[in-house]
């Protein structure tokens, strides 16, 4: 499941029809109120500075219309806990095959990969948004969401696991660089854990795309992907009123660009990989990548306060009753 800042989080069913450019109206029915136009993004000091905020393909669906295309289809069914409405069971299965499937993609490619246990793989999955020595709030002050901020995630390494690690310690600059290619494809920090986090494999590239297409359906690979059991549990009136509650506070703190939670993530990433054009976001500098990492942290303090005075009290509650925990 999507995590949010420590939220287990889906899209909440919400009322609002698609507008042109792939945002959804207004989260709640108030008659003759629409949702705020966001401002222009990187206007700073007078200066308009352009963001890359294009969003390709399959992604010009939003969270919530997502949520309601999933609780749809799925009436009447059950599904597990996990991601991608897995148990416990299937998603170790899963994974295992997976990386098994990886190792033997990076074998043909001439290169020594073990395959990851699940264990490894969790233990990344939850280092998500951490940084050594920094409290939750520590870390929301310095990195936001560390998205655009924090480059050198601990989930990577720790998703490669201790053998395959120093493989790579022992390469050579170019070998490093062609294995990591060979792993990940474009974006190095799309490791499987990643995606698994966020539910979001649309970034995944090289021999981890290759194991996940044998795996996971062409559905669970689209960007625009949802949980179809969060989307069931977002059925839940007080979800809805949840969610409606989430965005007055998020407009209350300045920020009205976003109609729903998971969608805050997601924007944030897409607009990083545009700005980077396929270059290693570590080379970016100037004002456009300022201005971005200003707004993280900006919409990351806001949103931090939303999520624990909002959502939090309501959607773990309404969680722990579907799922019978």
């Amino acid at each position: 499941m999507k995590r949010i800042a420590g939220l287990t989080l889906s899209a909440v069913l919400v009322a609002g029809a698609c507008t042109s450019d792939g945002r959804s109206g207004s989260p709640i029915d108030r008659p003759g109120e629409a949702a705020a136009a966001p401002e222009e993004p990187g206007e700073t000091g007078g200066e308009t500075i352009e963001l890359l905020d294009t969003i390709p393909g399959d992604q010009l669906m939003s969270a919530a219309e997502a949520s309601r295309a999933a609780a749809a289809a799925n009436q009447g069914r059950e599904f597990g806990g996990e991601e991608f409405g897995l148990s416990s069971k299937e998603l170790v299965e899963r994974s295992e095959a997976v990386e098994t499937t990886i190792g033997e993609c990076m074998a043909i490619a001439g290169f020594e990969y073990s395959p990851v246990d699940f264990t490894t793989i969790r233990t990344a999955m939850s280092s998500d948004k951490s940084a050594p020595g920094l409290s939750r709030q520590e870390f929301v002050e310095r990195y936001g969401f560390g998205i655009t901020t924090q480059f050198d995630k601990p989930m990577v390494e720790l998703s490669l696991g201790e053998q395959n690690q120093r493989v790579i310690d022992s390469l050579g600059e170019a070998d490093r660089v062609a294995y990591l290619r060979t792993l990940f494809g474009e974006h190095t920090d799309a490791t499987y854990a990643a995606g698994l986090e966020t539910e979001d494999f649309s970034r995944t590239g090289g021999c981890t795309r290759t194991a996940i297409e044998q795996l996971f359906t062409r559905a669970e690979m689209s960007a625009s992907y949802f949980n179809p059991g969060d989307a069931l549990i977002e059925t839940d009136p007080r979800a809805v009123q949840a969610i409606s509650d989430w965005y007055d506070c998020m407009v209350d703190g300045e920020v009205d660009r976003y109609l729903h939670p998971d969608d805050v993530e997601a924007d944030l990433q897409r607009r990083l990989d545009a700005l980077a054009d396929g270059i290693d976001p570590r080379e970016l500098t100037g004002a456009s990548i300022g201005a971005l990492q200003a707004e993280e942290l900006a919409v990351a303090a806001t949103f931090t306060r939303c999520e624990d005075d909002v959502l939090d009290p309501v959607m773990n509650r309404v969680e722990e009753e579907f799922y019978g925990s």
